[in-house]
């Protein structure tokens, strides 16, 4: 008996098996970000509308829902609050030097400080993983962080008074 997969006619036993498992190993990948609508989504964790290209950030789930942030602060606040449910299958951040590009958070280098002032005031913002180390230190002021650094430092200080959920400054 010989079965044939539907759009596969013609093709060989071994190599119909073999697409259909790359098809199986392709639905079960990390799902990745959608572009942020700009001025238009609202952040998950404050309310205020996303405009800033350099600092808008994503949290996609394991079922494929899309949280957008305006900030790297609120896109950490929120998956400090979500993760013991393992609800985050991917994080992503706006590369500073390439507004509205996001990069995977875990690859993506952080400073903190310099001229740019984030929404949410701590001052976090994300560079690609090539991103030239030494210009972001002369830039920003001190050392660069990695994604498990950021996590600790928002767990440890907050964002600024008036920026959670709830105050005046989020509903802005």
């Amino acid at each position: 008996m010989t079965w044939v997969l539907p759009g596969l006619a013609g093709v060989s036993h071994s190599r119909a098996i073999a697409a259909t498992l790359l098809l199986a190993l392709g639905a079960c990948a990390a799902p990745g970000p959608r572009p942020i609508a700009y001025d238009s989504d609202g952040c998950s964790y404050c309310r205020m509308t996303i405009s800033d290209r350099r600092y808008g950030a994503e949290l996609v789930t394991a079922k494929g829902r899309v949280h957008t942030f305006d900030s790297i602060e609120c896109l950490v606040s929120f998956y400090l609050q979500s993760r013991e449910g393992g609800e985050a299958a991917s994080v992503w951040v706006s590369d500073y030097s390439r507004p509205g590009t996001l990069v995977a958070a875990e690859r993506a280098v952080f400073a903190r400080g310099g001229s740019g002032h984030s929404p949410m005031g701590l001052g976090l913002a994300a560079f690609g993983e090539a991103a030239d180390t030494a210009a972001i230190r002369a830039e920003f002021g001190g050392g660069t962080l990695r994604w498990t650094e950021v996590l600790a430092l928002v767990e440890r200080n907050g964002i600024p008074t008036g920026a959670e959920p709830g105050s005046s400054h989020a509903a802005n």
